[in-house]
């Protein structure tokens, strides 16, 4: 049986896994649920160009897959916005199609450099979340989640996340943070990825 339509339905920690609603609690939700990454060959591409922009024989060979396939995936991708030509290298090599991500990979150097003030923040958010912990429990306990069988720490991942989510909107609002774009094929979201770091299996 269907959920009726005048109830809007769960939100989620992450949109990604509802095929309902509009709204969003991570920025780059709508890239899992547009299945604009559907496969691990498309990631995989990413993850090459992301070292450097490569043309669709050279992404062939690295993965082992004919050039139409690389063509097609390429296709998908440029059309989703996730890669773009690059116009750099494409002046180096004005013979061939080059492309890499359209979004920002932050480079492990790069990581590093942020990682101090990031870490300071961290702190600060961690320092006030604990500071108001006895007044997030009083709260608790006003609600019926405890007679349904419900301890504290149970929803204090959900309390963290609405808290970043509010910050993230009041920033949005305030312009410091730019608001999901809409792509051209409709699909708004915000996208990045990282370099791990050398230590980051340890």
């Amino acid at each position: 049986m269907a959920v009726p339509d005048e109830l809007k339905g769960l939100r989620f920690a992450c949109e990604c896994v509802s095929a309902r609603g509009k709204g969003y609690s991570d920025p780059w939700a709508n890239i899992s649920q547009n299945k604009l990454l559907p496969n691990g060959t498309k990631e995989e591409i990413l993850n090459l160009v992301a070292r450097e922009p490569k043309t669709i024989s050279q992404l062939a060979e690295a993965l082992e897959l004919s050039p139409p396939s690389i063509h097609t995936h390429i296709n998908d991708m440029v059309k989703s916005e996730l890669l773009r030509e690059s116009e750099e290298w494409e002046k180096r090599y004005p013979t061939e199609r080059y492309y890499e991500p359209n979004f920002p990979v932050i480079k492990a150097e790069e990581h590093a450099e942020f990682e101090a003030v990031c870490q300071e923040l961290a702190k600060r958010v961690a320092d006030l979340f604990e500071k108001k912990r006895a007044q997030l429990e009083r709260t608790f306990n006003k609600t019926d989640l405890a007679e349904r069988g419900w301890a504290f720490s149970d929803i204090t991942q959900y309390l963290y996340a609405a808290v970043q989510r509010g910050a993230r909107e009041l920033l949005e609002e305030r312009g410091v943070l730019p608001t999901p774009e809409q792509h051209q094929n409709g699909v708004r979201w915000v996208f990045w990825a990282e370099e791990p770091s050398a230590d980051a299996d340890k």
